[in-house]
This record gives C-alpha cells, structure tokens and sequence, in this order.
C-alpha cells in the first residue's frame, strides 16, 4: 500500500470514532471490521473499476440492475450514482454482511431507488444451508464451502430465484445483471430466464474454477448457458470473445469476470 492508502485503512479501520465507516461516492458505507473486501477497496480507490465501467456503459434511465452477491454494496453505491433514475436491488444473504449494507443504504441518498434482498438465489425456491466464514472474509460466504476462508459456520437461508424477485417488482425493464456468488452463479443464471428473455439486459458473472469446483461445475457450463439464452461470452478486461471451452479455460487464468452480451 502506498501511503494514503494505509493512512486510510487505519483511519476507517482502527481509529477510534471512524473505524467501520468509509465514504464511497458520496455514501457512508458499512463494513465488518478489518474486512478483506474494505483492504481491497483502499488499494484500488475504485472497487472493481474496470467491472464497473462495463455496467455503467449498459445503464439506461429508467431501468433496474440486480447486484446479486452484493456484499456491502460497492458495485451498487456508483451505479445509482452515475444514473439518477436507475433502480438498484441487491441480493445479499450473508448475515456477515447484510446488516452493513442495509445500514448504508437506510442512510445514503439513494434510499428511494435502492433496496437490499437478504436471500440466496439459484434455479428454484426453498432454504438452503448457507456458509459463513469469519466477518472479515465474508467475501467468501455461499451455499456451498469453498474451503478458501478457513471454519465456516452454517446457517439456513431462504432461496430463490431471480425471476421471483423481478416478478414481485412488477416486471421492470433490467439494463444490467451482475452474479457473484462464489461458484453459485450458474443457478442463478438458470433462475433468471424469464427476466434475460423478456429484456436481454448485460450479464457481468464470476466465473472461478476453485469455486466451481465446490458446486461441481464444469468451466463450459457458462458458454452451454450462454448459448441456450442466446448470448455471447466476453472475457474481462479485454472483452474479447470466448470462442470455445479450451479459450475459456485459458482467460480464466487472467481474470474471473466474464460479460455475457445479447446476440444482436
């Protein structure tokens, strides 16, 4: 870290009267103390920047974006920053993590065009165990251990899909999906037909093979999907176009984030 940047971890991570508090486009944002995801986001400055250019560039006034896998909501605070009529719903069911973010949301000034869903999404309904590591690699929470965070502990969580969700909404036009479950993201995918057919919003997905090995997963599933909804697949940050399992399985090894983008 540089020195700003370790100035600001020790002011809104250890000080006395700052720590668990940080500003974030204009939005005090929550978070676990010591949180791997706040030391990520003092290195970066912007989280995820290049993954969050891509979204902005999709946003289209008047419509609404799913954060599923949401965290503390770093992904969601700048996008209903950049459009001032966009919806937010973000999904996030770890109690790690839920509490943060429905803090920053009741007190940010995007209260009326955000809302925060602590469930778990996949291709059905029911509950489902959910694993939690220590709140400071809450990052690595999902339905299945990943076994990247240590002990975990287990918790039942209500499961649904993501087209439940946007039919509750009332159908609303859907410009953007981001999916970032660790390894989950292919149920999510597949419980989100209805709202991918109905408005083929851009799809930014996580695609990691230590987590899709947890849900026993193979790599091509997300181009077998990607086909069945009439997608192509691009690879972050280039966005160069995935051609075929083998060249998937080669990017996967520069970066986990992959856009799915409608075939025109």
């Amino acid at each position: 870290m540089t020195f700003r940047q370790k100035a600001k971890y020790w002011l809104y991570g250890r000080c006395p009267g700052y720590a668990g508090v940080f500003p974030y486009f204009g939005v005090q944002v929550h978070f676990p103390r010591r949180s791997l995801i706040f030391e990520v986001v003092c290195m970066q400055g912007i989280y995820e920047a290049a993954n969050l250019r891509v979204l902005v560039s999709a946003l289209k006034p008047n419509t609404t974006v799913f954060d599923v896998g949401a965290n503390i909501g770093l992904l969601s605070i700048p996008l209903l920053f950049n459009e001032p009529s966009l919806q937010v719903v973000s999904v996030e069911p770890s109690l790690n993590t839920l509490d943060c973010l429905r803090r920053t949301l009741a007190g940010s000034p995007f209260a009326d065009r955000w809302a925060a869903e602590g469930v778990a999404l996949a291709d059905h309904e029911g509950t489902v165990d959910f694993f939690f590591a220590a709140p400071s690699l809450a990052v690595y929470d999902g339905i299945h251990d990943t076994h990247r965070a240590g002990p975990t502990r287990r918790v039942s969580v209500t499961l649904t899909t993501l087209d439940r969700l946007w039919i509750a909404r009332g159908r609303p036009a859907v410009s953007a999906i981001k999916i970032d479950v660790e390894g989950g993201d292919a149920a999510v995918l597949q419980g989100a037909h209805e709202c991918l057919r109905a408005h083929r919003p851009l799809v930014l997905i996580e695609w990691n093979a230590a987590n899709l090995c947890s849900h026993h997963n193979a790599d091509d599933v997300l181009l077998t999907l990607a086909n069945e909804f009439d997608y192509i697949v691009h690879a972050m940050p280039s966005l160069v176009r995935v051609e075929s399992p083998a060249h998937l399985r080669a990017l996967m090894q520069f970066d986990e984030s992959f856009v799915l983008l409608p075939r025109v």
